[in-house]
């Protein structure tokens, strides 16, 4: 091939990736001699490959020094967007690694109990595009072990409750509800037909401990707190059937989504309550820098099941 500075502008030399590969060692060791030794090949091996490349680029990348050929300022120049380009291509080759393995196991979706209980049944329908991909698992957990599962890769997205605040966490509401309480069914108040919960603070509430999700238990009690609650009087439940059985056997009134009424434990009795300060918002993450292939297919099916349940998402 000719030099294609003599045979027009318009003219460009595709170099070979392994051109490329030895001048970006070159850049980075500083010199041939260590570019070589760094890639396990000869001196001679890398002068002659960039030599040919100097050649038909019609571009001189190197000058003579007493130590041997050095790049000089536009071979540095030419390196540095080389290897650029070299990230790139490298970064495409680790996304489709990436893409290749997660299809080849289930696709983990973890979930908040306190969700909106509605979701359920429909992320246990939602299945994916493609034969290996399509088996989508769920796992249940507290919101903050859901996004710590997810920040390790152990899930591919989850629906846990705001407020969720990760700088590394692409979110998105996709519902919300009231809230609602588990009475006994002999309570003095299981008679009516709603509630506000200044009716219920001199009671012991049964609620999730702080640990769960530290900025919802804080947001909710914070406002309990200026209708004379009193946090040190609440009972503990990890689980919303745990907080019916305590109001079964009598032992508080539990804090619940108003969804949660599809448990109809027995002994139980469930009240909405009509505070609009407060209800429970049900969000989709995923990690930013997953979104990629699969996890956008997720996302789209998980956004039309929804939308399909009309379950009063909140304004994005």
């Amino acid at each position: 091939m000719g030099n294609p500075a003599e045979a027009g502008e318009n003219m460009w030399y595709s170099p070979s990736l392994q051109q490329l590969l030895f001048l970006e060692a070159v850049l980075e060791e500083g010199g041939l001699v260590r570019a070589a030794e760094h890639l396990h090949t000869t001196h001679s091996t890398i002068s002659r490959s960039l030599r040919s490349l100097a050649n038909e680029l019609g571009i001189k990348l190197f000058d003579k020094t007493p130590y041997g050929l050095r790049l000089n300022s536009v071979g540095r120049i030419y390196g540095i967007q080389i290897r650029k380009s070299l990230e790139q291509a490298k970064l495409a080759f680790d996304l489709a690694r990436y893409e290749s393995t997660l299809h080849r196991r289930p696709f983990n979706v973890g979930h908040s109990p306190y969700m909106h209980s509605a979701l359920l049944p429909v992320l246990e329908k939602l299945s994916l595009p493609g034969a290996e991909a399509n088996r989508v698992v769920l796992r249940s957990a507290p919101t903050m072990r859901l996004m710590w599962r997810v920040r390790r890769g152990e899930l591919r997205a989850a629906f846990g409750v705001l407020p969720i605040v990760d700088a590394t966490l692409w979110i998105e509401r996709v519902a919300h509800e009231p809230f609602s309480v588990g009475l006994p069914e002999q309570h003095r108040l299981a008679g009516s037909s709603r509630l506000a919960a200044r009716e219920l603070s001199s009671e012991t509430l049964v609620w999730i401990p702080r640990n769960n999700h530290p900025l919802f238990y804080d947001q909710i009690t914070n406002y309990l707190r200026t209708l004379n609650f009193n946090p040190s009087r609440f009972l503990e439940a990890h689980t919303i059937t745990q907080a019916l059985d305590f109001a079964a056997h009598g032992a508080g009134v539990a804090l619940l989504p108003q969804s949660a009424s599809r448990f109809q434990r027995s002994g139980v009795v469930f009240k909405p309550l009509t505070d609009d300060l407060i209800r429970i918002e049900t969000a989709l993450f995923v990690r930013k820098d997953q979104m990629h292939t699969s996890v956008q297919d997720f996302i789209a099916v998980a956004r039309s099941a929804i939308a399909a349940q009309k379950l009063s998402p909140v304004a994005r």
